[in-house]
């Protein structure tokens, strides 16, 4: 595992109350705390700020995502490697990472 690689795993929903299985984008891994952006596949239903967080994955079946999708910047989550099953199912592209740095510099995240 390393930056910017894609794992599936459980994450704990944003209001704290349960966890989902679901994919995520490393932000950095240090062989114990995994810290992530959650990735989503649901946006034409969200508020225009939420919009305006998320970055759409362009190359996301090179990613070894299912479907077309976005990465939550809104919040990081921090997971433990401490025996959840973590799988990682591919990386971001090229052009999406250069992307991706772009967007969270342009945004001040």
């Amino acid at each position: 595992m390393e930056e910017y690689s894609i794992l599936v795993t459980r994450i704990a929903y944003s209001d704290g109350q349960g966890f989902k299985v679901r994919p995520a984008l490393v932000l950095k891994f240090n062989g114990e705390l995994i810290r992530v952006f959650r990735i989503t596949s649901q946006y034409e239903h969200k508020s225009d700020y939420i919009k305006s967080r998320y970055f759409e994955i362009l190359d996301w079946y090179k990613a070894g995502l299912r479907k077309p999708s976005w990465i939550d910047t809104i919040k990081y989550y921090d997971i433990q490697d401490n025996g959840f099953n973590i799988k990682v199912i591919g990386r971001l592209s090229q052009r999406d990472l250069e992307r991706l740095k772009k967007f969270l510099t342009d945004t001040d995240l």
